[in-house]
């Protein structure tokens, strides 16, 4: 009997209606876990996330014709639809597999964590305007009419078009307070020229103006004489010698749309005075931070104990990938100008999560960066400076046939190869300590380190703080992000050697040792 009652429940129209929202729901957040499927795909069989994905939308399809049925009262022979055993038996169907797949988005998303799920919420404001506009078509085709309450009717027109005519204007005028959102990160990347990064919450144009040799210079983020303004990261690259020891402020104007012929411009905005000085001689002491992995508050809790410092080392993995341009304005750009304060140099090594994503390709353009290798000279030190790549072969699924690393990896070992002996003491940064996943690559830049007098080489990656002894080499891993820490390091350089200390964000010192250099 209490079964029989449950079946009536179910082909209830508000149940159905209700259960169609719910599924279709399930299908637009299951849409925004895509950038997970490739997971899904290699550890059942290639192509399970699509045809779960199709299997919730005829749910959904299916859902939508039940409730018609018993809107409208559908008959067969004078006989209404949902009165039959079938009717009876396809809704119960239908809302178990509605729960199943409902559960099953749920956990997907709790299972993601708090790194993860950023990024499908990202995904999911991308596909909401299409969903949106698809789910108005369909409540005004199949709901709407089925509504009998004429106040409620008037009230939902009323509703609709209030929100349409806020929309259009917001389209057509948005409103944002503009503003600068960080403090510039100066990259030095061993070129003749800093990059100077900073971010605005909308997109609009970029420059850095100060006064050298009785001038004011102001140089923009352009393109060969076009001024950028569709980004919300702005990079301006400055000569070394009009900027080291100076003071500069950077500034910003919104760009609504531009046009062939102009642009529809908004508010200008423009930084303090920052007076910017890279470290020099033999007493040097710098922040080292890695594989932060989206956890800011952890990593700004562990760097509020380093005290002074004159330049910050980033050995990278900012986020899971890097899907939009946020991700590299948040946890790169943002992050970097909060850490050097727009005062001291950073040094940034690519991590393989780096590589990862829409924007991957595009962040050397957006850092100012000729290559992710190089050398960075300051004082009596030279920072050899190495990019390991990804730390899978380019082969796996998880990279979808988008990478070459192998060969780049090989090109890198071969610039390293040519490097000469100098008269400045040297420390090697790369994300991952092996350097490269071959066996051989790894080997042979081992012995170029070691040709050219590298002693020390300071690692992320393993998410762990140790120091040991490999291929030769004296290697240091920084620490980073795990089980909820965040350990951060410093780097003191001077005629006594090098002295690594590392605490987490609890203040707590986790490691310290001194050597010669």
């Amino acid at each position: 009997m209490k079964f029989y009652k449950f079946l009536n429940f179910m082909t209830n129209k508000i149940t159905l209606a209700v259960l169609s929202v719910i599924s279709a729901f399930t299908s637009f957040f299951f849409y925004s876990c895509r950038a997970n499927y490739v997971f899904l795909d290699y550890n059942v069989f290639n192509g399970i996330s699509y045809l779960l994905l199709s299997l919730m939308i005829i749910n959904t399809l299916a859902l939508l014709a039940l409730f018609v049925c018993t809107a409208y009262n559908l008959k067969i022979k004078e006989k209404e639809l949902k009165d039959s055993k079938a009717f009876k038996v396809i809704s119960l169907i239908c809302f178990v597999v509605c729960v199943i797949f409902l559960i099953g988005v749920l956990v997907n998303i709790i299972v993601a964590g708090a790194e993860t799920t950023p990024v499908i919420m990202k995904m999911a404001a991308r596909s909401f305007p299409a969903f949106i506009g698809i789910s108005a078509v369909v409540f005004f085709v199949v709901f709407f009419p089925a509504m009998k309450n004429k106040i409620l009717k008037t009230v939902t027109v009323c509703v609709t078009a209030t929100c349409i005519l806020i929309v259009s204007l917001w389209v057509l005028a948005p409103v944002c307070n503009y503003k600068i959102t960080s403090a510039p990160m100066v990259i030095d990347s061993g070129e003749d020229y800093y990059s100077v990064v900073f971010a605005t919450n909308d997109e609009g144009t970029g420059y850095v103006e100060y006064e050298f040799g009785g001038d004011t210079v102001r140089l923009y983020d352009e393109a060969m004489g076009r001024i950028k303004g569709d980004s919300k990261i702005h990079t301006v690259k400055v000569p070394k010698e009009e900027l080291d020891g100076n003071t500069y402020r950077v500034g910003s104007k919104r760009v609504v749309e531009a046009y062939s012929y102009g642009s529809y411009t908004g508010k200008e905005v423009v930084s303090e005075n920052y007076t910017f000085n890279a470290p020099d001689g033999e007493n040097q002491q710098w922040l080292c931070v890695s594989d932060w992995h989206t956890y800011l508050d952890k990593a700004y809790d562990a760097v509020s104990y380093a005290g002074e410092y004159d330049g910050v080392i980033m050995l990278g993995d900012a986020a899971p990938g890097l899907m939009f341009e946020d991700e590299i304005k948040d946890y790169i750009v943002e992050f970097g100008g909060n850490l050097c304060k727009g005062e001291v140099p950073v040094v940034y090594i690519r991590g393989n999560h780096e590589t990862r994503g829409e924007y991957a390709a595009k962040l050397p353009d957006y850092l100012g960066m000729e290559s992710f290798y190089y050398t960075a000279s300051f004082g009596n030190y030279e920072f050899i400076v190495l990019d390991s790549g990804e730390d899978k072969e380019d082969s796996h699924p998880e990279y979808g046939g988008m990478v070459n690393y192998a060969q780049y990896r090989e090109n890198m070992t071969q610039w390293l190869e040519t490097l000469e002996k100098s008269d400045k003491k040297i420390v090697v940064l790369s994300h991952s300590y092996e350097i490269c996943i071959e066996k051989d690559l790894s080997n042979r830049a081992y012995s170029a380190l070691k040709n050219i007098g590298a002693e020390y080489i300071i690692s992320g990656h393993t998410h762990t703080n140790e120091f040991f002894e490999y291929n030769g080499l004296s290697v240091y891993l920084d620490g980073g992000h795990k089980n909820g820490v965040y350990v951060a390091s410093k780097i003191t350089l001077s005629s006594d050697g090098i002295l690594i200390e590392a605490w987490n964000d609890k203040g707590k010192t986790t490691f310290s040792q001194s050597s010669a250099l």
